[in-house]
């Protein structure tokens, strides 16, 4: 597996939000995933609905995770009752694409680690990583299983 490194531009992102430890993620991600779609036609200004975003943030000294699942927005103008809105500053990613069923993300992600450290790169451990989803794959409308699954994932470099 090979990385491509790119910066990434300034995005404004409206979202839901879901904090748990890394095992209340498992469990509950599937269902913040289906209540979001049902409310995604509440954000005003999106820039392209059929592309998704999973940012993550985690807190290592307490083992928290907070995931959140939005779409890119032209501008605040309105965020919808118990959304967020937060922006991706422009920064430079390593990106990685994850092809396969969702039982293999994770040693899609020991694998782009892997190159990481092979290539020299450090990863910013303080910046928000994030996972985009378009037509290839959306969890909650595609199954799980498919062979044919893909999406991008974005860690960010120091």
């Amino acid at each position: 597996m090979s990385g491509r490194i790119s910066v990434v531009p300034s995005k404004n992102v409206i979202a839901v939000s879901f904090s748990g430890t890394f095992p209340a993620l498992v469990k509950e991600m599937p269902g913040v995933w289906e209540a979001f779609l049902q409310r995604q036609s509440e954000i005003p200004h999106v820039v392209s609905p059929h592309v998704r975003f999973d940012i993550s943030s985690e807190n290592r000294s307490y083992q928290l995770y907070t995931e959140y699942i939005g779409v890119e927005v032209e501008r605040f103008e309105r965020i919808p009752a118990g959304m967020v809105g937060l922006t991706l500053p422009e920064r430079t990613y390593a990106c990685f694409t994850h092809s396969g069923p969702m039982d293999q993300v994770q040693e899609t992600y020991r694998n782009a680690f892997r190159w990481l450290g092979e290539e020299g790169y450090r990863v910013d451990e303080s910046a928000l990583r994030f996972e985009r989803y378009d037509e290839r794959y959306t969890p909650g409308f595609h199954n799980r299983e498919r062979k044919e699954n893909a999406y991008d994932i974005f860690i960010p470099l120091l």
